[in-house]
C-alpha cells in the first residue's frame, strides 16, 4: 500500500531547477502546485518512491534526494527505487520541474523525513543480555531471541576498547565508567543490536562524564534535518534546538526550512538527568549551516552565476565562472558536509574537476574568491 510519509512533514515551495530542465523553469511554484510523494516498502529495506503532481500538472524533470547518518543516495528516475542501510530516519526531498495545460512551469521542493522501520523478515531476532558482578568483573549473560533458522554470530563492544565474540563473557573494566556496552547479533543477512549503561563508581558523578553533547545535520537546499547524537550514559535527557533565524522545537529528529539564503548557527542544548547526579546536567553542541541558491548551465543570463557542465557528469566536469582573485580556491563536499576535493582556481576562472574516484550522487562546490562565495550542485550518474 502506497503511504505518505507520516512523521515531521513540511513543505518548501521555493527552489530552482537544475541545469538539464529548461531555463525557463526557474520560477517557484506555489505551495498550493507542491508535487508532493507517496512510498511502497518492498522489503529489505528496499522502497519505492512515486511523485504524485497536483491536479492539471505533469512532470517534465525530477531530481530525489536521500540522506541518513554517513550515508546519502540520490535518483534522476520518475520512480526512485532506494536501498535503505538499515532502519533509522531519513531525509528524503524531491525537486520537480512540472508544467501546466498552458505550457507554464515551475520548481517545487518537497522533503519528509521517513522513519523505516526493522525490516519485518528480521523482526524475530531480536537482542538482549542481563549483567551481574562475579570474579571482580562483570558477566554477560546473552538472551538473545531468534526465530531465524541461520547460524548466529555474537559480536559484543564492552564500551572500553574491547571486545568479544563469546556467546556469554566475562569482562573486567579498566575503571568506574559509566561504559556503553553493546551486543549485536547477525544472523543470515539480518542485524539486532542491544546497549546498556554500565556505571562501577560512587553517586553524583561530573555532568562532563555523563553528557556529550553531539548533533547530526543533513542538508537540501534550506531544508535540514537535525538528529540528536549525544552521549546520555543512558540517563533521562531532552534536547531543544535553536535553528539561528528565531525559530526554536524540541524532540528528534526535526526537519526545519530557511526562509531565506545565509549562514545560520544551529544548536542542540541537552539537559540530562538521572540517579548518577542530584542536579540536571546542561550541555550544548553547534553547527553552521550554509543555504544557498542552487545555479547550473541555465543560469548564464547572470554574468555572476558560474558555468557547469556537463550535469550530470560522468568522468569530469568543467567549471566557468570568470576572472577570480590569485588566492581563489574550491572545495566539493557531499550532501552531509563531508570534503571530498579541493583545489586552486586559475585568475581565468576557469578548471576541470575529475570525479573519477567519486561515487555516484549529489555534490555541492564552493568556489572561494575575495571575500565572495559560490555554491553549485553538481551530480555525478552512473556509468
Amino acid at each position: 500500500m502506497n503511504t505518505r510519509p507520516r512523521l515531521l512533514m513540511h513543505v518548501l515551495a521555493i527552489g530552482i531547477a537544475l541545469a538539464a530542465s529548461p531555463a525557463r523553469a526557474q520560477v517557484p511554484c506555489a505551495a498550493t502546485d507542491t508535487t508532493f510523494f507517496s512510498f511502497q516498502d518492498q522489503g529489505g529495506y528496499s522502497y519505492q518512491f512515486t511523485p504524485e503532481p497536483p491536479p492539471g500538472w505533469t512532470m517534465q524533470y525530477q531530481e530525489w534526494a536521500f540522506g541518513g547518518a554517513d550515508w546519502n543516495d540520490f535518483s534522476l528516475y520518475p520512480q526512485a527505487s532506494v536501498l535503505f542501510p538499515g532502519a533509522g530516519d531519513y531525509l528524503i526531498c524531491l525537486r520537480a520541474t512540472q508544467e501546466d495545460y498552458f505550457g507554464n512551469q515551475c520548481v517545487s521542493i518537497y522533503c519528509a523525513l521517513l522513519n523505516v522501520p526493522v525490516d519485518s523478515a528480521c523482526a524475530g531476532l531480536i537482542a538482549g543480555f542481563t549483567i551481574e558482578s562475579q570474579s571482580g568483573g562483570i558477566q554477560f549473560n546473552n538472551l538473545t531471541t531468534s526465530v531465524i533458522p541461520e547460524p548466529t554470530t555474537m559480536m559484543w563492544d564492552f564500551g572500553d576498547g574491547s571486545t568479544s565474540d563469546e556467546v556469554s563473557p566475562l569482562h573486567t573494566y579498566p575503571g568506574a565508567g559509566p561504559y556503553k556496552a553493546c551486543l549485536t547479533v547477525i544472523s543470515g543477512n539480518c542485524t539486532a543490536t542491544a546497549c546498556n549503561w554500565i556505571y562501577l563508581g560512587p553517586p553524583d558523578v561530573s555532568c562532563d562524564t555523563l553528557l556529550q553533547p553531539a548533533i547530526g545535520v543533513i542538508q537540501y537546499e534550506r531544508t535540514i534535518a537535525v538528529f540528536d547524537q549525544s552521549v546520555t550514559s543512558g540517563m533521562n535527557s531532552s534536547i531543544n534546538w535553536d535553528f539561528g533565524d528565531g525559530a526554536q522545537a524540541t524532540g528528534s529528529p526535526v526537519l526545519h526550512t530557511y526562509a531565506d539564503d545565509g549562514d545560520y548557527q544551529v544548536c542542540g542544548n541537552i539537559g540530562l538527568w538521572g540517579p548518577l547526579t542530584p542536579d540536571t546536567c546542561m550541555g550544548s553542541a553547534c553547527k553552521m549551516v550554509f543555504t544557498f541558491p542552487v545555479t547550473g548551465v541555465n543560469d548564464l543570463g547572470k554574468p555572476a552565476s558560474p558555468k557547469v557542465y556537463p550535469v550530470p557528469f560522468t568522468h569530469h566536469f568543467t567549471v566557468e565562472m570568470g576572472r577570480v582573485d590569485e588566492h581563489a580556491h574550491w572545495v566539493l563536499e557531499d550532501l552531509l558536509g563531508r570534503r571530498r576535493m579541493r583545489g586552486v582556481i586559475p585568475t581565468l576562472g576557469t578548471f576541470d574537476v575529475s570525479g573519477e574516484r567519486l561515487a555516484p550522487g549529489v555534490y555541492l562546490l564552493r568556489m572561494f574568491s575575495g571575500l565572495q562565495s559560490k555554491v553549485v550542485t553538481v551530480v555525478k550518474s552512473n556509468e
